[in-house]
């Protein structure tokens, strides 16, 4: 097995103890009062075995209460003036915390004001015996393959070690590589520690093995394997299961099929597995979503973000981690600790995030200077409102939908799923709310009316303003317009995508395909023309990101237009539509920013969200007095209810800050937060056990939804 210079297991090659007797471990738990190292005793059966990274068993509290943790380092001493406790056993042999995964672990957290336990339990899947042990046997298997034959008796010696993707001087590269030169440019560039922004063209590419996929998958495909070619270490990340089977499509095809894949649709066996591979000394390509990118890549030379702006990749457990910002903080460390090979980073998308967009105004962040290809696009008449035409679509896009029919498939891309979105009352009008959680009603099915939010059937529903109890239906969901296109279009085959009916990818038989945004499957050879509805809901949309998300999903569904095909806008008009017909996304973007660093809102600023008790609010607040830079907005009541069912009485505040102020605040929160869960105790007296406090204070660092309706 190449390795590049490290030899050895993953076992031989950690940090052994070498005669220091105390073991600093990290325990796995959710207190956050616990989230530091504990110093533990080595006992003298377990010395030669304890590594830096190995999951062990320790006493807690009691020589009887056990806890799991991973060894992050060793001492000569430690500062603890009693006896220590010995570690009790080791659970595996395997180092499965690499240090440069702690390191990480440790620095994302203290950004976002959390647990470098929560970071762990998303970096390291639940440990398999079996799977382990069909690992280490494998590995035992290639060493011995690889270890020459010894003359005379005397013992074997190992085979130097060669980069992993270095072909030999009389091979040639795989036939499919073609446009190498451009990504090993690239490639060079990143290995190097380059941070570049990358705006991808529209239109699909057929590979050689008859595929199609994305151009951008197959660039992207390109550039990990030429990273890889240098004897590095490639990371891709991309949110959606459909993104990552397009990038596994491109790389098998261009001759890199052993990939190692971080995907939330594996099973247990399938993660842990890949996780072990990983650890090997030995460059490779990881592939997954958001998670991803914690993997203990030998080498690391690049980490490849596909659609940043993308809201899956933002973790929804704590403490909520975007993948972009783990994927900075991982670059920066490796710059830090390894600046002979850093670790260069690559966004890429349709449409940049503000985000990514502020990184190139201040220069961290290099933008590719040659423009994109993009799609034919067309504005039917702004002025034309969904209520001046009869139907779905106006006479225009039917027009441009029959044209397209008449070659191959048409998308539509609609606002929302189900069948009708909103519910009224239809007596006097007013919204239809849920009676468990007072969320939106609306028709997921014809005559089937539910909670937007929790789901509950809108039985016996009554109106709270007028008492009256017959629902009507509003707007029109991806359900409601297959039929209406069933009818309008009679005799094509209209095919449904969205959430409930996914559908990965289509023929290049014509077909109407009605799609929600981001449920748009991948057509063969191209959707011969596109269709956007329902631009005014979009836009009308609660959220400080209302813009920046629709130029994101316009530009997702344009990408998918074959070469001679065109883009149709249905209707509206305004700043964010001429920004996307124009191509003028980026000044539409700077703009964007300079209003919102005059009102201080994200990314201009950081903010983080401070809930819980009134009182607990307060002490946190009072933690952030005198520093320069800060303000919050707030505490303000928490309505109840809602889709987490929040209980009455919560507050939150928004504390708004400087970049350059981060780390003091997260300080501060954190330490908030330690002193709230260390004195509940006495608190919660009388609770059943594991329930938390309802008022227990709660942060979040950089909700994107922080400021939305």
């Amino acid at each position: 097995m190449a390795t590049d210079g490290a030899s050895g297991s993953a076992f031989e090659r950690a940090e052994a103890a070498n005669g220091r007797p105390v073991a600093r471990v990290l325990l796995d738990s959710a207190l956050p009062q616990l989230d530091h190292l504990f110093d533990y005793a080595i006992p003298p059966e377990l010395a030669e075995e304890v590594r830096i990274g190995q999951r062990v068993r320790v006493p807690f509290r009691s020589q009887e209460r056990k806890s799991f943790g991973y060894i992050v380092e060793f001492a000569e001493r430690s500062d603890f003036g009693g006896e220590l406790s010995a570690i009790a056993d080791i659970v595996t042999r395997v180092p499965l915390l690499a240090p440069e995964v702690w390191r990480l672990a440790r620095a994302v957290a203290d950004r976002a004001g959390g647990s470098a336990g929560d970071i762990l339990r998303l970096a390291i899947p639940t440990r398999l015996v079996r799977v382990e042990k069909q690992h280490l046997a494998a590995q035992a298997e290639r060493d011995e393959q690889a270890a020459p034959a010894a003359p005379d008796g005397q013992p074997a010696q190992a085979a130097p070690a060669t980069p992993a993707a270095q072909p030999a001087p009389d091979e040639q590269p795989e036939p499919v590589a073609e446009g190498v030169s451009e990504e090993s440019a690239v490639a060079l560039e990143l290995v190097s520690g380059a941070r570049l922004a990358f705006t991808a063209s529209h239109g699909p590419e057929r590979l050689h093995t008859g595929e199609w996929v994305g151009g951008w998958a197959a660039r992207l495909a390109r550039l990990a394997i030429a990273v890889h070619a240098l004897g590095r270490s490639a990371i891709l990340i991309a949110p959606d299961y459909r993104d990552l089977d397009q990038l596994r499509d491109a790389l098998a095809a261009f001759g890199h099929p052993d990939i190692v894949r971080v995907d939330s649709r594996q099973s247990n066996a399938e993660r842990y597995a890949g996780f072990l591979r990983a650890l090997d000394a030995e460059p490779r390509i990881v592939l997954g979503n958001r998670s991803a990118v914690y993997a203990p890549a030998h080498r690391l030379g690049a980490v490849i973000v596909w659609d940043d702006g993308d809201p899956v990749l933002a973790e929804p457990l704590t403490p909520y981690v975007h993948a972009r910002d783990a994927a900075l903080v991982r670059a920066a460390l490796s710059s830090e600790t390894s600046p002979e090979e850093p670790t260069g980073l690559f966004f890429a998308g349709h449409a940049r995030s503000a985000e990514v967009q502020r990184l190139v105004d201040i220069g961290y962040v290099r933008a590719q200077q040659n423009p994109p290809r993009r799609a034919r696009i067309v504005h039917a008449d702004a002025s034309m409102t969904p209520d001046a035409f009869a139907g779905r679509v106006p006479e225009f896009a039917a027009r441009t939908i029959r044209e397209g029919l008449r070659h191959g498939p048409v998308l539509v891309q609609v606002a929302t799923p189900g069948y009708a979105p909103v519910a009224v009352c239809g007596e006097c009008g007013d919204l239809a709310r849920c009676r468990a959680c007072s969320g939106p009603i609306g028709f997921r099915t014809v005559g089937r009316a539910s909670c937007r939010w929790c789901g509950e059937y809108a039985t016996k529903w009554r109106c709270s303003t007028c008492d009256g109890t017959r629902l009507e239906e509003r707007g029109m969901g991806s359900a409601r317009t297959v039929e209406q296109f069933e009818r309008q279009f009679e005799g094509a085959r209209v095919l449904l995508s969205d959430g409930e009916h996914p559908r990965e990818r289509v023929d290049a038989r014509p077909a109407l395909v009605v799609a929600t945004r981001g449920a748009e499957p991948l057509a063969a050879g191209g959707y011969r023309a596109v269709v956007l509805l329902d631009i005014e809901r979009l836009l009308g949309l609660e959220t400080l990101r209302a813009g920046e998300d629709c130029l994101r999903w316009w530009e997702n569904a344009a990408a998918l237009t074959a070469p001679e095909g065109l883009c149709l806008m249905a209707s509206g008009g305004g700043p964010v539509v001429r920004a996307f017909v124009t191509g003028r996304e980026e000044e539409w973007l700077r703009g964007e920013l300079r209003d919102r660093h005059a009102l201080r809102y994200p990314p201009a600023v950081r903010v983080a969200s401070v809930s819980g008790g009134p009182d607990e609010v307060e002490r946190a607040l009072q933690q952030l007095a005198g520093l320069a830079g800060v303000d919050h907005l707030g505490p303000t009541p928490i309505p109840p209810g809602g889709p987490a069912k929040t209980p009455a009485g919560l507050v939150r505040a928004i504390v708004r800050f400087d970049y350059g102020q981060g780390d003091e605040v997260a300080s501060r929160l954190r330490g908030a937060l330690v002193a709230d869960a260390a004195g509940s105790s006495s608190r919660t007296r009388g609770r059943a056990p594991g329930r938390a406090r309802p008022e227990a204070l709660r942060l979040r660092f950089d909700d994107r939804g922080v400021f939305d309706g």
